[in-house]
């Protein structure tokens, strides 16, 4: 066996190996399994005499049994679409070479998931009869127009990708999540919300992650706001291993529908009722295993094991 690993450049310490990824390595090294971690901007793609090759950093994708996709760049759209079109090669070179089949973690749900932003987990979530936040996106971002679309403040608007921003703090770049709460209609007016999707506010202050390998739970989390309205401001964390019901059987239906290997779905609860916010096909867990009493789950032995 040798696995790949490939994963977003960070934007403030780019040659740095994310931390899910250096778990993911130290699990595999653990047993023994050969591997390679690459950036998503070390890929080649060559198209010479009628055929195409992948490469990962000069070594043929192909020499490898198992790739495991991390993170890519949501202000580069380009780094998603190369995930499909490793998959795409990956299906032909296994059905030429049905002996040597290479697995790709999630490849099925990257197929159904073209995209990758809120209006497409929005789109997936209605399409699928799965509890979902009362949302508006207009591209002119002009909210004020509309305002009768949802129109009880205060609102949540979050950047359309989920790209984070960069800001300077006591001289020192710090990632900070593109989520801002809308008081009002002033405060609708101080940005350009161009590239923002709307959403109504939950009061609950809390939020939960589901981890499901191979379409069952398998652990989670539960945050609770500390000092602010974003749970993920010094938030609280609480082992959520065993979820109620009503959130394991959703979490367990998104990942059977997109027929995921290993993903997380992200809970709020909106009006009393449960409702998703999303899911991550490469999601982090550092704060489950550093944050949380108790004996957490080992995602990332979990993560290295999730091939059908």
């Amino acid at each position: 066996m040798r696995y790949l690993i490939i994963d977003k450049r960070p934007r403030i310490g780019e040659k740095e190996i994310p931390t899910a990824s250096k778990r993911i390595v130290e699990e595999l090294k653990k047993k023994n399994i050969e591997n390679d971690f690459i950036f998503n901007d070390q890929l080649e793609f060559v198209f010479q005499d009628g055929k195409m090759k992948i490469f990962a950093d000069s070594n043929p994708i192909s020499d490898y049994s198992h790739i495991l996709f991390r993170g890519h760049s949501l202000e580069n759209e380009k780094e998603y679409h190369y995930k499909r079109y490793i998959i795409d090669f990956i299906d032909e070179y296994n059905k030429e070479n049905p002996s040597k089949k290479i697995f790709v973690q999630n490849a099925e749900a990257i197929k159904k998931f073209p995209y990758y932003n809120k209006i497409a987990i929005a789109q997936f979530c209605i399409k699928n009869n799965i509890p979902y936040f009362n949302s508006y996106f207009r591209t002119d971002g002009d909210y004020l127009t509309r305002r009768k679309v949802l129109n009880n403040f205060p609102l949540i608007i979050k950047e359309y990708t989920g790209a984070n921003r960069i800001e300077i703090k006591e001289g020192k770049e710090v990632i900070k999540k593109n989520v801002f709460k809308i008081n009002n209609e002033d405060e609708l007016r101080e940005r350009d919300y161009r590239n923002f999707f709307i959403q109504e506010f939950s009061d609950t202050g809390e939020d939960y992650r589901v981890f499901v390998k191979l379409g069952k739970v398998i652990g989670g989390w539960k945050r609770i706001a500390n000092d602010s309205f974003m749970t993920v401001s010094k938030g609280i964390y609480e082992m959520y291993n065993q979820p109620n019901r009503e959130m394991k059987e959703m979490a367990e239906k998104v990942a059977t529908i997109l027929n995921a290997d290993f993903i997380a779905v992200d809970f709020m609860y909106i009006n009393n009722k449960l409702a998703v916010q999303e899911f991550s096909f490469h999601p982090g867990f550092k704060a489950y295993e550093t944050k949380i009493e108790g004996t957490p789950v080992n995602i990332a032995e979990a993560i290295i094991t999730a091939f059908r």
